[in-house]
């Protein structure tokens, strides 16, 4: 693993001036869409309490449809909201890196949450950010969510396969598609270190209409199907907890 990742670090250095190039393109291309109007927290749902917090970049912002209900959230309350007395909670904004995540949850007071739903890495990726000091920031992220604020579970989404934005062109794309992999195999991994962390994959949705009008944020089809994802594993934890 870190071999190809040395390897890839290589190449990625050689083609610095075109991927550089192309990246200031695709921002000057790319359609700037607003985050997903409505409210950031509330309550919803019959049964059994459940708070959860999502946190993270734009994806949780809801961008790529116009109102929060067609969002992750929107939706995985929707889904939940049978079984249980949901209290949901957005933190987050558009843009920002792990980094920036942990600084914000720092300042805040977030206990009380029985689940911390996250996505986030992909400002990182596109910023240069190198595996190792990502994956770092990921532990301090969770250290501060268990520790500090002692959610007993966390959900962490995996990183959405680059390769398939047909907006990014090559080299580009084959880069960022490599890297966004790596990152997300090393998620994958790291989730499987403690109990309390759980793993949603992205890479398997397939199939038309999955692609915001930017052609580079989830479209609601996406959020819905993502919400279900997120929903069994949620479902899965609970029974856990009660068995």
């Amino acid at each position: 693993m870190r071999q190809i990742y040395v390897i890839f670090v290589i190449f990625q250095l050689i083609l610095f001036p075109i991927l550089f190039y192309q990246g200031q393109r695709l921002r000057k291309k790319v359609l700037k869409l607003p985050e997903a109007f409505g409210p950031r927290n509330g309550r919803k749902g019959i049964g059994k309490d459940l708070n959860l917090i999502f946190l993270g970049d734009s994806s949780i912002c809801g961008v790529g449809v116009k109102r929060i209900e067609n969002s992750l959230v929107g939706e995985l309350i929707d889904f939940l909201k049978k079984d249980y007395r949901c209290s949901w909670r957005i933190l987050a904004k558009s843009g920002l890196r792990t980094s920036d995540l942990v600084e914000v949850i720092s300042t805040q007071e977030i206990e009380s949450y029985d689940i911390a739903i996250i996505a986030i890495g992909v400002n990182d990726i596109t910023s240069y950010k190198s595996l190792q000091s990502w994956l770092s920031e990921i532990e301090d992220l969770t250290n501060l969510l268990i520790d500090r604020s002692k959610i007993p579970k966390i959900i962490f989404a995996g990183l959405p396969p680059f390769d398939k934005f047909s907006i990014i062109p090559y080299p580009l794309r084959s880069i960022l598609g490599f890297k966004a992999r790596l990152f997300d195999n090393s998620l994958k991994k790291f989730c499987k270190t403690n109990q309390k962390l759980s793993y949603t994959g992205l890479d398997q949705v397939s199939g038309e209409g999955l692609m915001a009008i930017d052609g580079f944020h989830p479209s609601a089809k996406f959020y819905k199907i993502w919400a279900k994802h997120t929903e069994k594993v949620i479902h899965a934890t609970q029974l856990h907890l009660n068995s």
